[in-house]
């Protein structure tokens, strides 16, 4: 019979660790960033898995206690100090857990999901909070994809509705726009059409969303000038869909990066619209709220929208033209 390998002394815990320092060796091992309060709220413990989730190492996180609410982001604080309120007193001894976005180190969102609890002595003394932040980012945003993309599922459907009932070329321009933003939920769309003045310039004839002058002030055009180089003008000028991933990287936005952050706009995608000839008569921009928004799932879906409302266009335009006939 083969004998059961014995472990080596060196191979097991010392003895001479104490159950705290085995605690905290243990803790400092996980992938959560786990911590511990005092009773006034300052650091006892802090794991060193602070850094991995928040870009920040434990040493900023003891020399300034209040770091990690001010990560939390802008529209999350509020909660976060509600539950503060709530769980962080002492004859609370049930567990509480939120999920906030923090700002990481390297500008980047992260969703952590917060878990704490109160720690006693076995007098009932209290020892504080034991709070555990575990990076669940990937989760939040594979969520949010698939809300993201069923709300846009919802407004291809819709958009087709408005195709089938239309009977005004200008009041379905303005309904596909409304429906791309209170459907789909983004911050504004427009059409645009495509002039052969001398300026080249893209005329805003239709938009729904967070507007706020932002068409009477950008000097959209299709030249090959700076201000034709973005999505719209690009889209009409190549007769081909263009995404603008992220205002503030791509230096294609820069003409237009100031007032698209006033008005919440990360990012954009321009979808030429095609005439009876094959050329483009006209350009759908729409804009999101988020950076790296139009993957290839909501370009497909806005491009499907986009030749509904071609040939609906279309359709009224010839039953105008037998009409008139």
């Amino acid at each position: 019979m083969e004998e059961t390998p014995q472990r080596s002394a060196e191979n097991v815990p010392s003895a001479a660790f104490s159950a705290e320092e085995l605690s905290r060796r243990i803790a400092d091992s996980v992938s959560n960033w786990e911590y511990w309060l005092d009773p006034q709220g300052g650091y006892v413990y802090l794991s060193l898995a602070c850094e991995s989730v928040s870009g920040y190492s434990r040493e900023e996180f003891l020399a300034d206690p209040g770091l990690f609410e001010r990560l939390i982001h802008a529209d999350d604080r509020a909660r976060f100090g509600q539950h503060i309120e709530f769980a962080h007193q002492s004859e609370r001894r049930e567990n509480a857990e939120i999920e906030i976005r923090i700002a990481a180190r390297d500008g980047s969102e992260r969703w952590i999901r917060h878990r704490c609890s109160s720690m006693y002595e076995p007098d009932g003394r209290y020892l504080g909070r034991w709070a555990s932040n575990e990076n669940i980012s990937r989760y939040r945003l594979a969520e949010e994809r698939l809300l993201r993309l069923n709300r846009e599922l919802l407004a291809a459907r819709d958009c087709a509705r408005a195709v089938l009932q239309a009977t005004d070329e200008q009041k379905l321009l303005y309904d596909t726009c409304r429906i791309i933003c209170n459907v789909a939920g983004y911050r504004m769309a427009w059409v645009g059409t495509v002039e052969h003045d001398e300026a080249k310039t893209v005329k805003p004839v239709a938009w729904v969303g967070i507007e706020d002058g932002y068409l009477a002030s950008v000097e959209i055009t299709w030249a090959d000038t700076e201000r034709g180089r973005g999505p719209t003008g690009t889209a009409a000028r190549t007769a081909k869909t263009v995404v603008l991933e992220d205002y503030a990287s791509n230096p294609s936005g820069r003409p237009w990066r100031e007032r698209a952050y006033q008005r919440g706009y990360r990012s954009s995608i321009a979808i030429p619209l095609f005439d009876s000839d094959g050329g483009v008569y006209a350009v759908l921009t729409v804009y999101g709220s988020q950076p790296y928004v139009f993957t290839s799932g909501p370009v497909h879906l806005l491009e499907d929208v986009a030749g509904d409302l071609v040939a609906g266009i279309g359709t009224l335009r010839a039953r105008a033209a037998r009409s008139l006939g």
